[in-house]
């Protein structure tokens, strides 16, 4: 019983305070050649994921960041030289957060050229229960994509829908862990027990799931209420399995904040979170601008070379029409 207890207390402590963040910086050149600097609080998270021209320096100032529900301090940058056409990296070790699919294009336009960047994260596709049988599709791009309010709302008015979404979010949440903790159980029983817990499957969900999302339970906390299943408590440390599935696959309070500076030199910002990625893939489109002033250069001398020409010839034009 102590041990499915400190599961969930751990699995609440993943979910509220145990916050991953990070700061990406993408420069690109006009060349369409750049740099990706990360910015991490530790090494731990990222020490496994450097290859090639990845490089680690501990920052001697470090820089704080807003990630707007707290903030955080950056120790260590680690940066890496792109090549055009390589933006994205290839690297399964990476988090998604960390490995966009990347293109970067510019188009010349003779007075300017205009580059256009793009990343796409893939959404979390391997979910053992879809967010679809808590949320609609409009209560999810509610809770989990930028949100444009109605001009008459006010705080009060936010405050009520989103704790009603909350509360059928945390349900998915612990339905999810749920069912991987179920995986875990079966793994280690032989057929009989296999069948027992198939059977009583729905029973456990809903006592799990009851007086949500005040309590947190596991499967070992309301098994006890169920004779049959009194060989659940037996089996050590399973409920961490299906712990160490949520902190592996989607840490749902991973944010990173991405920052594309352009040839024209202005920096603008996207927060990226673990949510916005459950409705699906989540993009991000920068445009800028840069001057040719060397087309601007050649269009004004072949301007005055033009109207040169038209003076120079109009006297002579004149000559020939008093003749």
């Amino acid at each position: 019983m102590k041990r499915n207890v400190l599961f969930f207390m751990l699995a609440a402590v993943l979910f509220y305070s145990c916050a991953t963040h990070y700061v990406v910086t993408d420069h690109v050149e006009r060349s369409l050649n750049g740099t990706r600097t990360v910015f991490a609080a530790d090494t731990s998270s990222l020490s496994h994921t450097l290859y090639g021209g990845w490089q680690c320096n501990a920052l001697e100032r470090p820089l704080a960041f807003d990630f707007r529900t707290e903030c955080d301090t950056m120790k260590y940058m680690f940066s890496h030289a792109l090549a055009r056409g390589e933006w994205t990296i290839v690297d399964d070790s990476l988090s998604r957060m960390l490995n966009p699919q990347v293109t970067v294009n510019k188009c010349f336009q003779w007075f300017t050229t205009r580059y256009v960047y793009t990343a796409v994260f893939s959404g979390i596709d391997d979910l053992p229960v879809p967010v679809g049988q808590y949320l609609t599709d409009e209560e999810q791009q509610l809770l989990f994509r930028p949100l444009e309010l109605p001009a008459d709302w006010n705080g009060a008015d936010m405050y009520a829908l989103l704790d009603k979404l909350n509360t059928k979010y945390m349900k998915w949440w612990s339905h999810c862990l749920f069912e991987k903790e179920m995986e875990a159980y079966a793994a280690c029983c032989d057929s009989t027990q296999k069948a027992l817990l198939n059977q009583y499957h729905d029973t456990l969900l809903t006592l799990v799931l009851a007086d949500q999302p005040n309590e947190f339970k596991s499967i070992g906390n309301v098994a006890t209420k169920i004779p049959e299943l009194e060989f659940i408590n037996k089996i050590n440390d399973v409920g961490f399995d299906a712990l160490h599935w949520a902190v592996d696959h989607w840490n749902l309070n991973t944010r990173v904040l991405w920052r594309v500076v352009l040839p024209d030199g202005r920096m603008e910002e996207h927060l990226v979170s673990t949510e916005r990625l459950l409705v699906g893939d989540y993009s991000i489109e920068e445009t800028g601008r840069t001057i040719n002033w060397w087309a601007c250069v050649l269009t004004l001398l072949l301007l005055a070379g033009a109207v040169w020409l038209i003076l120079r010839g109009a006297p002579c034009a004149t000559g020939r029409l008093q003749s």
